[in-house]
């Protein structure tokens, strides 16, 4: 699809799109078929499409014969897609916020895969969403900032809350990269496609106090750990100290050289 196609299906519809939202229309179809590719979608597939525009990457989902439930926030590409794929038994496209939506009816816990090209706004909630609360799928594919995709797959000495979320609960790597020049209107930013696996971890009592303890720790990203532990605890820093020294970490250590082992570590000795 070109720029002048996409232009005229934006007359058409009514629409301009919103930079702000983060709305950009992916041009490059090669992209759409190396994700599907990637993700190794088949006719056995149950597959979630966030924000599917005007049915690009739908389209490419449906022509491997995976049934796609797809959720459209702007009501003029919903009616859009609607019209475009009337009769298609295996595309169930939902009008509404993904957030607010009902999936719990439409899709099963573990059981489907999460493929899009997602709106730059919504990237950190889709990922708080999506690996902590069921539904959860087994894996996402996922077209998103690149500066976002190296955050979420930073090692220690770069990670932040995000990366420490996301390395818990699943296993996050870069596929490649998308240029700006792909997309239209053309973004400030390139993009990347991450993809998760393994999604597979729960939350639990240690998980929980260990997330704690990174919020904690990562509201004074340039302090040294035991400082913000201290303040966070409300304890005597040579007793945050001790507990760092018990949990193999040095105390002047700061949060971001800390990887997903470290924090679950320290939460198991913190009272």
């Amino acid at each position: 699809m070109n720029r002048e196609a996409i232009a005229k299906l934006v007359r058409q519809v009514g629409l301009r799109p919103s930079r702000e939202a983060g709305q950009h229309f992916l041009l490059n179809e090669s992209v759409v078929e190396r994700m599907v590719e990637e993700s190794e979608v088949g006719p056995k597939d149950t597959v979630l499409e966030i924000g599917p525009g005007f049915g690009v990457l739908t389209r490419a989902l449906l022509a491997r014969g995976a049934s796609v439930i797809a959720v459209e926030l702007d009501s003029r590409l919903a009616q859009f897609l609607r019209t475009t794929f009337n009769g298609e038994s295996r595309l169930t496209l939902l009008e509404g916020d993904v957030f607010r939506v009902r999936l719990d009816k439409y899709l099963t816990d573990r059981k489907y895969k999460l493929i899009a090209n997602l709106p730059y706004s919504a990237t950190s909630m889709v990922f708080r969403q999506f690996l902590t609360r069921p539904p959860r799928p087994t894996m996402m594919c996922t077209l998103i900032q690149k500066e976002v995709a190296e955050r979420i797959t930073a090692e220690p000495g770069e990670m932040s809350m995000l990366s420490l979320s996301v390395q818990y609960f699943g296993r996050p790597a870069i596929s490649f990269m998308v240029g700006r020049k792909d997309f239209d209107p053309i973004p400030a930013v390139d993009s990347a496609v991450l993809r998760v696996e393994k999604i597979q971890q729960e939350e639990t009592v240690i998980s929980k106090k260990a997330f704690r303890l990174a919020k904690f720790g990562f509201s004074g990203r340039r302090k040294q750990l035991k400082n913000s532990l201290a303040a966070g605890l409300h304890i005597d820093q040579s007793k945050v100290e001790d507990i760092l020294l018990e949990s193999g970490i040095a105390p002047e250590i700061r949060p971001q050289e800390l990887s997903v082992e470290n924090w679950l570590t320290l939460a198991k000795n913190v009272n």
